[in-house]
């Protein structure tokens, strides 16, 4: 990737070398309960990680949890509780027993597996004979999802199949006893097939029963649409078909499809139903971003189940980051699937609190951006309207936080701001329409004031064009906040019920069965954007550089206590939606600045970040120990409540684990990605203390 050498990114992230002495299967674990502190800016030792061992992040060019030699496949051991059949994958098995991975008696014309299961027995054809100069014809090639070739996999993996399947557990007939269901709600109990290439399990295949978005199949940015032709029917809401995939996968996949919501990506709306339907699509094309993709689904799966363990997203991870590399050394065209496993990746990081790995993906995801489309070709597909969305918000958050240029020059905003209010006056009934014109309008707007930062640090404006500048902003987000459109807060959508909800607690801070603080669907995004609005108006004001009056100090606790009481709202409603929570963290995070410096107060917002935390969005060292100044207690460094309250053995390991990847990340990545050093530094927290103190 240019001068910019990704892959050996990849390969360095996080490494801790070593060979795995531990079965990645095995329990994790337990974190020390010494209260340590990451080692970043200077604030202590990094806790200790118990996956320091296992080798997932090492900096050889290849993962060698799944590049292991030849020689020593043969010995790996099966795992702890786990029977598996013991064999060597032939080629003469039939089609149906080869995709359920099981061993097939190889008994004509029906096998004795499809015989009891009353499935149909397909076996290959025969070989031709050797110097005949016959072929298989295409038509009996594809007929087996085995027999495809991987898009991203290299010629050998088919041979290496025979080792690498040494060991694979059985999937039992209708009359035998029946393992966990993949629709169970608790963790499928098998490891990782580590044979489960692209060739094993046919990804190039296009699932049946799913039509792709009419806009998406070519990406090469020579397709042209109007506003006009793209509205909300173009949406595909049918669950893509992945079921000729293994077993664990499917489980993960429909976990995702039944409880990953866009809110998830930290995104105010997603009309075309994007992450459902057309991101798992490509992915069932393409084995980096399906692994991504499973990987943050196990994640989540993991953190609510009580029994959950990090294992296997590990592995899975792992799995995707492998396949990229190999996809990246191969020097193969890149492609839109490649960019959205980037994106995908870069959000697991922001979930463990890496953001310098973060940046390291948004660079490479930036050389894909202008290498596949301009500002216009990616308005004019679905997935390229979503990646640019998607890719927005890593940018504008870096860029306003770390007052920094964004990486997207202006024309990419004000394109999609552009595009997204033809399409609305277009649709004028479609609220989907005016929620993405909403969001585009934000998005450039933050844009702006990224860059007026940034000019500012590096002394470019004088302070006189700073205020004036300044105070345009302030009124371009007054009047975007102002100038929604009616349907958006449309009060027959206001939750007024909150009959099931917990009774009020006299520690709370505000009141949230308020009327008139929380939409509900399909207007619940409104809901996400109000919070938004106040969090970006607080970070504007803290950047105005002059000393607030009363009246200013009253406004930003209004903003405050705002998000505080939308964020209670939605914790509490018992119909919000799944990720509602995860999409307010960044407005919670700023308005935590200004909480009162009484404990009830301060007690109440740690609680909030344990709930976060609980839900799998870590925060980095660098905010806790910022946190830790604001409340005057050096323990949040470690954990936001006393004794370890809420703080669970399988959270300590994830905290332990991104810690390590964070400090590891501000070692090796400083020569190639810029280290988020101005994260929080631009607002001033004994400031805020101070004023907090005040009030």
């Amino acid at each position: 990737m240019g001068d910019y050498h990704y892959h050996h990114f990849l390969s360095s992230m996080a490494g801790v070398g070593g060979q795995p002495n531990q079965s990645p299967l095995e329990g994790p674990p337990q974190m020390s309960h010494q209260p340590q502190v990451l080692a970043m800016g200077g604030h202590g030792p990094p806790m200790p990680n118990p996956y320091q061992s296992l080798g997932y992040f090492t900096g050889f060019p290849e993962p060698i949890m799944f590049n292991a030699p030849k020689s020593q496949r043969s010995r790996r051991k099966s795992a702890p509780g786990l029977d598996h059949i013991k064999h060597r994958r032939t080629r003469s098995g039939c089609f149906t027993c080869r995709s359920r991975r099981v061993k097939c008696d190889e008994t004509h014309p029906i096998c004795e597996r499809c015989r009891k299961g009353k499935r149909e027995c397909l076996y290959p054809e025969p070989a031709p004979p050797k110097g005949s100069g016959g072929s298989t014809s295409k038509e009996s090639s594809s007929t087996a999802p085995s027999q495809q070739a991987s898009p991203i996999s290299s010629r050998g993996d088919d041979d290496d199949d025979d080792d690498r399947d040494s060991k694979l557990e059985p999937i039992m007939d209708e009359d035998e006893e029946e393992p966990q269901s993949a629709t169970s709600t608790t963790a499928p109990m098998f490891p990782l097939r580590r044979s489960s290439t692209t060739s094993s399990f046919g990804l190039q295949r296009v699932p049946t029963g799913y039509r792709y978005d009419s806009e998406t199949p070519s990406f090469d940015g020579n397709k042209s649409s109007s506003p006009l032709s793209t509205g909300t029917a173009t949406a595909q809401s049918h669950r893509p078909d992945w079921t000729f995939l293994p077993h664990e996968l499917q489980f993960y996949l429909g976990y995702f499809y039944d409880n990953i919501t866009h809110y998830h990506y930290g995104l105010i709306s997603d009309a075309g139903d994007f992450f459902r339907t057309t991101l798992v699509g490509l992915a069932l094309r393409n084995e980096a971003l399906l692994y991504a993709i499973v990987a943050f689904s196990a994640y989540h799966h993991a953190l609510h189940n009580h029994h959950g363990r990090i294992n296997e997203f590990l592995q899975y991870y792992n799995h995707s980051v492998k396949n990229l590399l190999e996809c990246l050394k191969r020097k193969e065209k890149y492609s839109i699937a490649t960019l959205l496993t980037i994106l995908q990746l870069a959000t697991i990081e922001e979930y463990l609190g890496d953001w310098v790995n973060l940046m390291g993906h948004q660079k490479a995801a930036l050389e894909i951006f202008t290498q596949l489309f301009t500002p216009q070709t990616i308005m004019q597909s679905q997935t390229g309207r979503a990646a640019l969305t998607w890719y927005g918000r890593f940018d504008l958050f870096v860029a306003i936080m770390g007052s920094f240029e964004t990486t997207l020059p202006r024309e990419w905003y004000l394109e999609a701001a552009t595009y997204h209010d033809a399409c609305a006056a277009a649709e004028p009934d479609s609220v989907f329409w005016k929620f993405e014109a909403c969001s585009a309008k934000m998005q450039l707007i933050s844009m702006e004031m990224a860059m007026l930062y940034a000019r500012r640090v590096k002394e470019e404006v004088t302070a006189e064009d700073f205020a004036a500048e300044h105070q345009r902003l302030s009124r371009c987000l007054d009047d975007w906040k102002n100038g929604w459109d009616p349907a958006l807060v449309d009060p027959s959508h206001l939750v007024t019920d909150f009959s099931g909800s917990r009774a009020p607690d006299p520690n709370d801070i505000v009141s949230p069965f308020t009327s008139g603080v929380l939409f509900q669907p399909p207007l619940f995004p409104s809901t996400v954007l109000t919070a938004s609005y106040h969090s970006m108006s607080l970070l504007h004001d803290s950047q105005s550089g002059i000393r607030p009056t009363g009246e200013a100090k009253d406004k930003l606790r209004e903003h405050a206590y705002k998000i505080y009481q939308i964020f209670e709202a939605v914790e509490f409603w018992s119909h919000s939606p799944p990720g509602g929570l995860i999409a307010l963290q960044s407005a919670l995070a700023v308005a935590a600045l200004y909480v009162q410096r009484d404990p009830r107060h301060q007690m109440w917002i740690r609680r909030k970040f344990v709930l976060l935390e609980a839900m799998g969005y870590i925060f980095p060292a660098t905010m806790r120990v910022r946190m830790a100044e604001l409340f005057a207690d050096d323990t949040c460094t470690r954990w936001w409540l006393p004794n370890d309250e809420g703080f669970p053995p399988l959270l300590q390991n994830i905290r332990a684990y991104a810690d390590e990847r964070n400090a590891m990340a501000a070692t090796t990545q400083r020569d190639t990605v810029q280290q988020i050093r101005h994260v929080f530094s631009r607002m001033n927290i004994r400031e805020a203390a101070r004023k907090a103190a005040e009030n």
